[in-house]
This record gives structure tokens, sequence and C-alpha cells, in this order.
């Protein structure tokens, strides 16, 4: 091979790595910037003017639950999530006496949760009971709900921090979400996919010192114990998201998982839930009782 058709492949081969080490028209050396993963997670989803038109948005569908520890059993059953504006109503029923299901609900003003028993929350209500800004913020659902909080950030007074990542082996930008009024001591993690810019996960991870809602006698049991030098208490859920397609004229995901666990004071508690979407509905107006689990 001469030396001029050698300069000229090698030259071919240069432009060619540097065009395969772009994504999106953004270089991968370079990394993207939170403003620019946003930026390519709202086109995904679809166009500024149908995301302006669409109203509620609404799905019917399957979904399930496996207790992995502190409660026992797995079950199957229906789910309903309804996101109308800032409200949001998130249905989960088994036919089951003991756990009849779970029911997450914000009318705008105050978030409400189901009951397992007259005065029993299960562990995931409580938790989202007591940290109920998660829901007014919009997190909970991800993109699933219309008060997603990446749809106006321009409105919103929070910082965002970029980076790439590996979750499970698998590469994904990773965006801090930081809320001006801090979710207590919450931090919260969100991940895209870096070749769709599809969010994919959400994890909310808190860590309380001296903690008593955790322990059995405490909040959520109806009795409160004082107890000083308690071991720290570390709540963790997160959602997945899978199965993105047309729904409408929307792309969002028809899988959705949440998983949940909290340690603390000897006491362990797991739980997953899976939720599948079946039959949409949009633009649709909802009666108000429905935003509100305690009726």
């Amino acid at each position: 091979m001469s030396k001029r058709n050698y300069c000229a492949m090698a030259l071919i081969l240069c432009v060619s790595l540097s065009i395969n080490r772009s994504i999106n028209g953004f270089a991968k050396d370079q990394g993207l910037t939170a403003e620019q993963v946003v930026a390519g997670h709202l086109k995904i989803i679809g166009s500024p003017e149908v995301l302006a038109a669409i109203k509620s948005r609404a799905f019917v569908g399957t979904s399930s639950v496996d207790f992995i520890q502190g409660m026992s059993g797995n079950m199957s059953g229906t789910s309903m999530f309804v996101s109308e504006g800032k409200k949001l109503a998130i249905v989960l029923k088994y036919a089951d006496l003991n756990y009849p299901g779970e029911y997450f609900a914000y009318d705008g003003k105050d978030v409400s949760v189901g009951y397992m028993s007259p005065g029993q929350k299960s562990p995931i209500a409580d938790f989202l009971f007591r940290n109920n800004g998660l829901i007014k913020e919009g997190l909970l659902g991800g993109v699933l709900s219309g008060a997603w909080p990446l749809l106006d950030l321009k409105n919103r007074q929070v910082e965002l921090k970029c980076r790439e990542t590996s979750v499970d082996g698998r590469r994904l930008y990773e965006i801090e979400y930081i809320p001006k009024n801090r979710l207590a001591d919450m931090k919260i993690k969100m991940y895209f996919d870096p070749d769709t810019f599809h969010h994919v996960r959400t994890e909310y991870q808190m860590r309380i010192r001296d903690d008593m809602s955790a322990s059995p006698g405490g909040p959520s049991s109806g009795g409160f114990i004082l107890r000083e030098g308690l071991p720290d208490s570390i709540y963790v859920l997160i959602e997945n998201f899978s199965d993105f397609k047309k729904a409408g004229e929307m792309i969002l995901p028809h899988s959705y998982t949440i998983d949940y666990s909290v340690e603390g004071q000897g006491h362990t508690f797991i739980a997953k839930w899976n939720v599948k979407a079946g039959q949409w509905d949009f633009s649709r107006t909802y009666d108000e009782r429905i935003f509100k689990a305690q009726k």
C-alpha cells in the first residue's frame, strides 16, 4: 500500500471513530450536561405541542407484589394510574384480607394513602405519607405523571448534577435532583439511557439517626417508644421504568416497578411491586374524589 493511500485510510478511520463517539449530536468524550440530558429526554417523550395539549393521562392494568422480608407472600391484582395536572392517584388492588393493596393520592394540596387495616398503613404507605414532598414535587411515577418536574424545570427551584455511571453493568446518565426546599435528608438520583434518553430509574435514599418510626411500636404501628442511641435507619425506594412504546401521542413506559426497603433497629422490610399498563386514556376530566385515598 502506498504512503498516500495509507494516510487517506487513516484519515477516514479517524473521522469514522469521531462520528461513533457522538451520541445524538453530543460528544461522549466531553459528556453531557444535565440540561442536555433533560432536553434529549423531553424530546423523546413527545413534541412540545403534544405535551402542552395533554391535560391528563391514565391507564388501567395489572399489578403484582412480592414480599421478600418483613411480610410474606406474593399476589397478583389490578392497577390504576391517574394524573391530572399536579394531582395523582396510584391504586394497586389485591384480593387479600390482610393486604388489600395500596392507594397513594395527591389532590393538589394534601397527600393521602390507603390503610391495610383501620389505623395501620403499610411500610411503603407510611414512608410516602411521612415524606409527602416526594409526591408533591411530582417525582413519584416519573414521566407517567403530568407533574413530572423535568417537564417544567424553568419554574422549579432545583439544582441538577450530572455524571456518567453504571448500574447493574448498564451505562447510564445519572442526574442528582436537589430541590431548593430539601425533601428532608433524602437523596434523589434519576437515571437515563444514554442512547435513547428514556428515564429508566429513580432512586430515593434516606438515612435517619435515632429513628423511632421504623421500629416496632413506632408511629406507623400506633405507638411511640423513645429510645436513645438507636442504630441508623436506611430507607430506599427505587422506581424502574421499561417497555417504552407509543401511548396516545407520547412515548411512555408500559412497565413500572417499585422496590422498597427499610433497615434499622433489628427490623428489615423488603418488597417489590410490578405494574403493567394496559388501556390508556388521555385528556379526560376526573372526579376529584379519585385523588383522595381516604374518602
